[in-house]
């Protein structure tokens, strides 16, 4: 297993996220365990198909630009927007997990999704966990790493479910503490609470690590 696509799964399974938030609230609605199910199934699914796609665009564009300069110069481009993304956290110009939005329509929709979550259905529960998880710029960035060594099909396909399964880490911890979901939202409330907290800095020095190391990472093995 590649050790950068570890230690990505595990920052983006304990960073501050919607899914957090989610998963609260599915654990205080009826019948728990089927919906954080939906959940967690559907969303694990759907990063893993799609992270199998790019892993698949990365190893072809590697092997036809040149593996160690496509995965340098992308490297260096990920890295670039963690930093502008690191630097827009510090400047108060990025509020991820609090978005503004000058349209009342757009700035109801996720309340309102939110709302369905306290009494949801399947259906509501499985799309909360894709749309909770999207691929993002970190997911990217494990992508690349993984692509990168051109693994065999089957190599990359267990390397890419083992980071989905650290992505879904609060959520498969939620289902196993779920036969006491008052215990289990107890637990994820107080993490939760400890996060958000620190919440600002973890982002801001995350996003600004890994950038400054993609940066280095990529611009040595372009001058290799």
């Amino acid at each position: 297993m590649n050790l950068e696509a570890l230690v990505l799964g595990l920052f983006s399974g304990l960073r501050p996220g919607t899914s957090l938030a989610a998963v609260l609230t599915l654990l205080k609605a009826p019948r728990p365990q089927r919906h954080l199910l939906f959940f967690t199934a559907a969303g694990l699914a759907s990063s893993w198909a799609i992270g199998l796609v790019v892993v698949g665009v990365f190893h072809g564009a590697n092997v036809a630009v040149g593996g160690s300069t496509f995965s340098a110069v992308l490297d260096v481009a990920l890295g670039a927007a963690a930093l502008g993304f690191g630097a827009g956290l510090q400047q108060g110009w990025v509020q991820p997990t609090r978005p503004r939005s000058s349209s009342p329509s757009a700035a109801a929709a996720p309340r309102r999704f939110g709302r369905r979550l306290h009494n949801p259905s399947a259906r509501v529960a499985a799309a909360a966990g894709i749309a909770t998880h999207l691929p993002g710029l970190i997911y990217l960035v494990a992508l690349n790493a993984i692509a990168s060594e051109e693994p065999a099909p089957a190599d990359a396909a267990l390397q890419v479910a083992i980071y989905d399964a650290l992505w879904f880490l609060v959520p498969l911890a939620s289902l196993l503490l779920v036969v006491r979901p008052d215990a289990a939202f107890a637990h994820l409330a107080a993490a939760t609470a400890w996060v958000r907290r620190r919440e600002h800095a973890i982002l801001v020095s995350g996003s600004l690590a890994l950038g400054v190391y993609l940066v280095v990472k990529g611009t040595a093995s372009l001058l290799t």
